[in-house]
């Protein structure tokens, strides 16, 4: 089956489908190291199946799949497919050509196809492992293969030697055949552990079921005589019933009456109830109208006062704006007067100037003619100098005016502005004392009213508290009672000794007639109640065992038993007992268990002052108690000679067997009945303590109740003083308010006018300043044009005698023009200001009288609601005094129906009364109805569910007539033959049943055991088949490639000789295999002695033996002869020609002389950076041509 190709793509270097087919004969790959040649060999053993991604030179094996280059992406996927030529059918597959692909995934996922169809790996490695090859046989021998067979032990080599003799298919039987054979040993274990457990149990099995046939046989018997004694019996109490019923019907007659009388009572008591509600509502609703009518009146006649205020308020300041109008209109009249007369000063003032100005012309013309110059000159100056003395004086007088007015507007202040100021300040002042009031007193109402809803809210909290309470309380109440009659029930049982043998009840309930004897173990033992499980489970049936002083106590007590024939019981008698403790050592090495938690002796206490510790040591020494199955397990397996009990009550014995699943729950073991009697006293005490703790808890949310209740009251009470005070401090408010409103208006007025006062006196101190700067500034200049003039006079005095008398006319005339045009000037800007005054006194008095209808008009409206509410008071005061009558009404009809209902509840009670004695009655008859219902009902049940049989079927199966003699000898002969079941004792009547299922199931175990033995032998028959077939394989191929090492050696070494030597020829399974070479001209010696030339080329001879022997289709060889020299190179090339008619080679070199004998080369080589690939060349096709 040669190897006709191979198709890398994506494997390692390979990233591209690279495609290496292969000739028979000799196929060489060369190419520099790290070109990926040896990747070539990686790829084949891969697809062949090698799991280890260490021996493929990665660290897992998604390693394989390339990785990415400087210029390449990494790939997501490997692939590799061998093609086998498969025309010989050497691979077992149904085809002449055979394709195995390997592919993984970047997942790591692998898959395997043969020809394309999906396989498993197994599948792959079968296929090459019958046709003699696989990835580590002799098929691939890279060069650390050489090394493996240079350096290995003698023992590790005999792997190479056991591939070339194909049996390593038989040693992976034999190891299959070896677990088989553990396997079987281990069921044989087994099987032997529950052969012998059944061998125990069947001997007691056969006793008991001997025991429940007899019990059989007296309760047939038994069942006879119960049956027609339970009929007999069911046929008096069914009688009894008749009579019962008939004093019950009548009884329930008399209740159904009294409870119509009662129903009727309540009814009439619940009408009137309810009448007495409905008035009540209608009362509330009345007085709550009574309430809306006192708010509303007290509104309105808080309107009223409000309304007197603002009426006295609206006069006042009416007086106020009419004053205020009078003044300013006396102001008006004194400033048109004024103005009057400063028009008559004005045209008195202008009648003279024009009489001075007339004369000045008459002096002007009397002038003779100055020179020009001169004239134009002293005119000029003079008429400058006149102005300037003009306005000097004009000057003077508006700086007279001015300081006059200044004056007059300082003393002008009005004294109503301080008035009313200091009154607005006071008003305001109390205002805000009313406003924090106000605030405070709507502090504490919402205060008030949070305290009300909290209380509200608390309270109801609480109501809901107390309900809860009280449920919890009685149901807590009816657990108690519950637990109690329980716990009664319980002690009850245990003083009866319910659940004892009948022997060791009677024992335990006639004390003084069995002396010595301390008394029952389940009675003596004490322990927590998370052991109950456990210690029932240790205990076993030895909790019905009686506990004895001595053995002379313990004899008479079964002596009397016998004689009396009152049963059996089992004595332990102190003085007698023998039992085996644990030692030290195992109870140390039991505390290294994590789950252990004791032994069963030392986890119980014993009951009174008798010390009983040798019976607890007999019972209990030597059984170990743990947490759970898997600790038991543990225990079980290092320490393997005491039962093993967890805390659920599962076993394991001593043997081995195991004992365990879900526990009955209700068994009536005393050991449980002591176990619930603890429990459930347990629980009453802490029922109690919360009983109580709840009881007090009620009580104290009673007295909250009525706390809060108070508080909420005490708080409504509060709420309607304070709220009474709000109102009024409300109205009050509301007048202080309406006065401060009143003084502001006022105050506002004052503050306009004296706005205006300022702003004029201040105009007026401006002008002031003004005039004094123009004042100084015109005697400057009137000062210089004077000696001007007085200069051009001087000069032109020679000119001017002529005319001096004319001149000095005019000299004395010109200062009282000037004057009078001066005075002319201020008369009309006081007349001016005048005006402006007059113009702002009649915008004041219109705006007065404006005010003023505004206040009529407000008088006018408060007049009409004033009237409206007084009729809407009278109204109300009517319906008010109407509904305080209806309310005084209603109080005095409640008051009559509470009387009414006193009466009817005195009926009501009286009348319960009755009815309770009259059920109290019923009550017995229906106890003593129910008594005979559950008698007669338990017997019917009895014969329905123990019998299957009805009444009447009982009856007519009944052999003997219905008389009191008969059911006499019927219950005599019932005792008599509980008596014998009771002298058998308890059975298990499943027993009978068990021990046929025991003893078949333990005649099967033995036909398994004898099963096992027989495959267990056939198994060791089989493995030492394969031995022996191992053995000879291995012989022959050893001696048959030792033979062919001894011819090679000489003829590969050119002389010299050398062997295959067996470490231990007496044991071929195990023997490893040694070397013995002797190179031409040395001394015979191992491999291990050997230059490394000689080494490498005798590991090679090997290899080449082992191919003579065992030829392969087809083999890998990677670079194994690299440490050879040239001449050594060419022998072992030819010795490659030599096999190639048998073998396909596939050889990695970097040797000249190999290559040479190819006859294809393959190069590798790496154009592109970590990328393979693959160039060829037939170098047989080349020979052929030369």
């Amino acid at each position: 089956m040669p190897l006709t190709s191979l198709i890398l793509e994506g494997f390692k270097s390979f990233a591209d489908k690279t495609v290496i087919d292969f000739t028979k004969g000799i196929t060489g790959i060369v190419g520099p190291n790290g070109s990926g040649k040896s990747n070539i060999t990686e790829a084949i053993r891969w697809v062949m199946g090698e799991g280890s991604a260490k021996s493929l030179r990665g660290r897992n094996m998604k390693d394989v799949i390339f990785a990415g280059s400087q210029f390449r992406k990494p790939l997501n996927r490997a692939e590799v497919t061998m093609v086998f030529d498969n025309r010989d059918k050497e691979l077992d597959f149904p085809a002449d050509q055979v394709t195995i692909t390997r592919r993984i995934l970047k997942s790591g996922d692998n898959e395997y196809l043969i020809n394309q169809q999906p396989v498993r790996l197994r599948d792959v490695r079968a296929l090459f492992l019958d046709s003699g090859i696989s990835q580590n046989s002799l098929a691939i021998i890279s060069q650390g293969r050489v090394d493996q067979i240079l350096n290995s032990q003698a023992r590790e080599r005999r792997g190479i030697f056991e591939e070339a003799a194909g049996v390593l298919h038989f040693k992976q039987q034999r190891q299959q055949a070896q677990g088989q054979l553990e396997t079987t040993n281990d069921n044989l274990i087994r099987i032997n552990d529950l052969v012998n457990e059944l061998e125990k149990r069947l001997e007691p099995l056969h006793e008991q079921s001997s025991l429940a046939q007899e019990y059989q046989f007296q309760k047939a018997g038994l069942d006879e005589d119960l049956k027609t004694l339970l009929a007999f019996e069911i046929a008096d109490l069914d009688q009894e019933e008749k009579e019962v019923s008939k004093k019950l019907a009548k009884s329930q007659e008399l209740l159904s009456r009294l409870d119509a009388e009662v129903k009727q009572s309540q009814a009439k008591l619940a009408a009137k109830r309810q009448e007495f509600q409905l008035e009540s509502q209608k009362r509330d609703q009345v007085q709550e109208e009574v309430l809306k009518l006192t708010n509303r009146l007290s509104e309105i006649n808080t309107s009223l006062q409000v309304s007197q205020q603002s009426r006295q308020f609206d006069q006042a300041t009416r007086l106020e704006y009419q004053r205020q109008l009078a003044d300013l209109k006396e102001n008006l009249a004194a400033t048109d007067a004024e103005i009057s007369k400063l028009a008559d000063q004005e045209a008195e003032y202008a009648g003279q100037l024009d009489q001075l100005k007339e004369k000045r012309q008459k002096l002007t013309d009397q002038l003779k003619e100055d020179p020009a110059s001169l004239k134009l000159k002293v005119e000029d100056l003079r008429s400058q100098y006149i102005q300037t003395l003009q306005d000097q004086t004009s000057a003077n007088n508006q700086l007279v005016y001015l300081e006059g007015e200044i004056k007059r507007a300082k003393e002008s202040k009005d004294q109503r502005y301080e008035d009313a100021s200091s009154q607005l300040a006071k008003s305001q002042e109390e205002l805000e004392g009313l406003r924090s009031k106000g605030q405070k007193l709507r502090a504490e109402n919402d205060q008030l009213q949070a305290e009300l809803k909290e209380a509200s809210d608390q309270l109801g909290k609480l109501a809901a508290d107390q309900q809860v309470a009280q449920k919890q309380l009685q149901a807590d109440l009816t657990n108690l009672q519950r637990l109690t009659a329980r716990r009664d029930a319980l002690v009850n049982i245990q003083k009866r000794h319910d659940g004892y043998y009948a022997g060791v009840k009677q024992v335990l309930n006639q004390p003084d007639r069995f002396p010595g004897i301390i008394g029952a173990v389940g009675e003596l033992l004490s322990f927590p109640a998370d052991l109950e499980a456990a210690m029932t489970t240790a205990l076993g049936g030895s909790v019905q065992s009686l506990v004895a002083r001595d053995r002379m106590a313990a004899k008479d007590a079964i002596q009397q038993l016998k004689v009396r024939r009152l049963g059996r019981a089992t004595f332990l008698p102190l003085d007698a007992l023998r039992y085996r403790a644990i030692p030290a050592s195992t109870r140390q090495a039991l505390e290294r268990f994590a789950g252990f938690q004791g032994l069963a002796s030392e986890l119980v206490e014993a009951k009174g002052d008798t010390d009983i510790s040798e019976a607890i040591q007999y019972l209990l020494g030597s059984i170990i108690i743990v947490d759970n199955m898997d600790t038991a397990l543990a225990v079980s397996r290092q320490i393997g000679h005491y039962r093993v009990v967890t805390l659920d009550g599962d076993v394991i014995s001593p043997g081995g067997a195991m004992t365990g699943g879900a526990r009955n729950q209700r068994n009536n073991s005393p050991l449980q009945t002591t176990a619930e009697i603890n429990k459930t006293t347990a629980m009453l005490e802490e029922l109690e303590g919360q009983f109580h703790i709840k009881e007090e808890k009620l009580a104290g949310l009673d007295k909250q109740v009525k706390d809060k209740q108070e508080t909420r009251e005490q708080i409504n009470r509060d709420l309607q003083s304070l709220q009474q005070d709000l109102s009024a401090a409300v109205l009050t408010f509301q007048s202080q308010e309406k006065e401060v409103k009143r003084l502001e208006s006022a105050v506002q007025l004052y503050q306009a006018q004296q706005a205006e006062q300022a702003a004029y006196l201040a105009d007026l101190t401006d002008k002031e300043k003004a005039q004094k700067a123009k004042k100084e500034e015109l005697a400057a200049l009137a000062d210089q044009q004077k000696q001007d003039l007085a200069s051009l006079q001087e000069t032109i005095q020679n000119y001017t005698d002529l005319n001096q008398g004319v001149q000095e006319k005019l000299a004395e005339l010109d200062p009282q023009l000037a004057v009078l045009v001066n005075k002319l000037e201020n008369l009309q800007a006081r007349k001016a200001e005048r005006g402006r005054q007059k113009a702002a006194s009649q915008k004041q008095i219109r705006q007065l009288e404006e005010k003023l209808a505004a206040l009529d008009n407000s008088s006018q409206m408060s007049a009409s609601k004033k009237e409206e509410l007084g009729l809407e008071k009278d109204r109300l005061l009517a319906e008010q005094k109407a509904q305080q009558a209806d309310l005084d009404a209603a109080s005095q009809l409640l008051g009559q129906l509470n009387g009414q209902i006193n009466q009817l509840e005195a009926v009501a009670t009286r009348n319960y009364d009755l009815r309770k004695d009259a059920a109290s009655e019923q009550e017995e008859f229906s106890v003593k109805l129910a008594t005979v219902k559950g008698q007669l009902k338990q017997h019917l049940d009895s014969l329905r569910e123990d019998y299957s049989l009805t009444y009447e079927a009982a009856l007519s199966q009944a052999k003997l007539e219905n008389t009191e003699e008969n059911q006499q000898n019927l219950r005599r002969s019932v005792k008599l033959h509980r008596m014998s079941l009771e002298d058998i004792g308890p059975v298990n009547l499943g027993a009978i049943d068990e021990y046929k299922e025991v003893k078949d199931r333990y005649d099967f175990l033995n036909g398994q055991q004898n099963d096992l033995l027989e495959a267990r032998s056939n198994l060791q028959q089989s493995m030492d088949e394969l031995d022996q077939e191992v053995k000879d394989r291995f012989s022959q191929t050893f001696q048959q490639i030792s033979a062919s090492f001894s011819h090679l050696f000489p003829v590969v070494f050119g002389g010299g000789n050398a062997r295959l030597t067996l470490t231990d020829p007496d044991d071929l399974l195990e023997s490893g295999v040694e070397i013995i070479a002797q190179p031409p001209g040395k001394k015979l010696q191992r491999l291990s002695l050997l230059s490394g030339g000689e080494r490498s080329l005798t590991a090679i001879t090997l290899l080449f033996a082992m191919l003579e022997v065992n030829p392969v289709p087809f083999c890998v060889l990677d670079e194994v002869e690299a440490a050879l020299d040239d001449a050594n190179v060419v022998r072992f090339a030819r010795f490659l020609r030599q096999y190639d008619s048998q073998t396909q080679f596939i050889v990695i070199t970097h040797r000249r002389g190999t290559m040479e004998q190819a006859d294809q080369l393959y190069g590798v080589v790496m154009q592109e950076s970590g990328v393979s690939q693959i160039l060829s060349v037939s170098l047989k096709d080349l020979k052929d041509e030369v």
